[in-house]
């Protein structure tokens, strides 16, 4: 009796399907970029106050605030970079500045104030805080502008910009808990 090969040979059960993590990092990528199309090309021509909003820092500060120190000065740098490249020189300090937001909110997430919704309030204030606080000297003390004026522009850019930061958080929390199975740096 002869047997055929392929009858001698076992069967295998089938491989179970293998589900790849699909990386969450693409999708926070272009909404960072939906954020700077809207900053760059859609609310500065509502202005508020005489101020128009920047999400750019607060995008980078809620990524750092959620994913960690590592993530958020990449993304910092990769914002900052893409606001320069749109601004021209004007734009440069925002390459250190996203960078140096990213790295800090993420550092608060591993001291006291975890991952909640009023630490990142927090975390948004200080960045708007600081962000028109340096634009404020350098444009009273280096460009001679009129100290009222500019304070009051800084105030209402980022009371303009605090508006959108729930909207940002939420945002970013979603993509957080739904990309959960990722490394950190």
């Amino acid at each position: 009796m002869k047997r055929n090969r392929s009858q001698n040979r076992m069967k295998r059960p089938p491989a179970p399907v293998r589900r790849e993590e699909v990386s969450g990092w693409p999708i926070r990528i272009g909404v960072l970029l939906l954020c700077f199309f809207l900053e760059r090309c859609v609310l500065n021509r509502f202005p508020l106050w005489g101020g128009t909003p920047l999400l750019m820092p607060l995008a980078v500060a809620s990524i750092g605030f959620l994913e960690g120190s590592g993530p958020g000065a990449v993304c910092g740098l990769g914002a900052g970079l893409a606001s320069a490249l749109a601004m021209g020189s004007d734009g440069t300090a925002l390459i250190w500045f996203d960078t140096a937001i990213g790295l800090a909110c993420g550092a608060t997430l591993d001291k006291a104030l975890g991952r909640t919704f009023p630490g990142y309030l927090l975390c948004a204030l200080v960045t708007m805080l600081l962000w028109e606080g340096l634009q404020s000297v350098i444009h009273i003390f280096f460009l001679g502008d009129a100290a009222d004026a500019v304070l009051a522009l800084a105030g209402a850019e980022g009371g303009y910009s605090l508006i959108f930061a729930p909207v940002l958080y939420l945002v970013f929390l979603l993509l957080h808990d739904r990309f959960r199975s990722e490394l950190e740096f």
